[in-house]
């Protein structure tokens, strides 16, 4: 009897550490290009591209929450089937010899962030720009639509869509760094809105100014940026 008691303690505490081994940025290429998963705290993104063709394929993801060997994954946008938003789903998964195994996928994901994760690691909600040091915030950042960026150990993604019309409206994403000085480097691997941009590395400068994050420098299209972005928990809270 003893042992079975510890063995029912025990199964939650596997559950939360696979929970936590399961955050970060994951991924698989081959013949057809790259496919990306990025797992934060509450949200999923699972996006497929072909850098070397600057082809960008799909992308679609939401919220996310563990269920013993399965996630169940909620989603809030989709740019091939937008049928999906709004619709939650179980998903098998297995972490085994540093490999994931996804039910959404028929190929195993390696882990893809490497080193010390950088200071903007998180989910973040534009909401509001800066002009002349004066933040200007913007009356509804999330709901219906809303411009989200995602930012594991050293890979991010942006997404703007809409959860009430399920409309999505572009992405990008690739790998950063950031240094203790306040500078933030992102490397385009996918951008919707210009393939001129992909494979271009973009410097910025970053600052958190009352718990939000100001980011700073030339947008990789060209001309001036100054964006306020919100922790995605200030708007989740209950």
């Amino acid at each position: 009897m003893k042992k079975i008691v510890f063995i029912l303690l025990i199964l939650p505490l596997i559950s939360l550490g696979q929970q936590a081994s399961l955050k970060g940025a994951w991924g698989l290429e081959n013949s057809f290009g790259q496919t990306v998963l990025l797992i934060t705290d509450q949200v999923f993104s699972l996006t497929q591209y072909n850098f070397m063709d600057k082809k960008f394929i799909s992308s679609e993801g939401g919220t996310w929450r563990s269920d013993g060997n399965n996630i169940w994954l909620a989603y809030d946008w989709s740019s091939m089937d937008t049928s999906k938003v709004g619709k939650e789903i179980k998903v098998s998964v297995d972490l085994s010899s540093g490999l994931l195994n996804l039910g959404l996928l028929n190929q195993p994901l390696k882990k893809l962030d490497q080193g010390n994760p950088g200071a903007l690691k998180g989910e973040w909600i534009i909401s509001g720009n800066y002009s002349n040091d004066v933040v200007s915030k913007r009356p509804s950042p999330f709901f219906p639509r809303r411009t989200m960026k995602i930012l594991t150990g050293n890979h991010f993604q942006w997404i703007a869509f809409n959860v009430k019309t399920k409309e999505f409206f572009g992405t990008g994403g690739g790998t950063y760094t950031t240094t203790p000085e306040g500078k933030y480097a992102e490397s385009i691997q996918f951008f919707t809105k210009a393939v001129t941009s992909i494979g271009k590395r973009v410097e910025f400068t970053y600052s958190f100014q009352d718990g939000d994050w100001r980011h700073k420098g030339q947008k990789s299209t060209g001309g001036p940026m100054d964006e306020c972005w919100t922790p995605r928990k200030y708007y989740t809270k209950k």
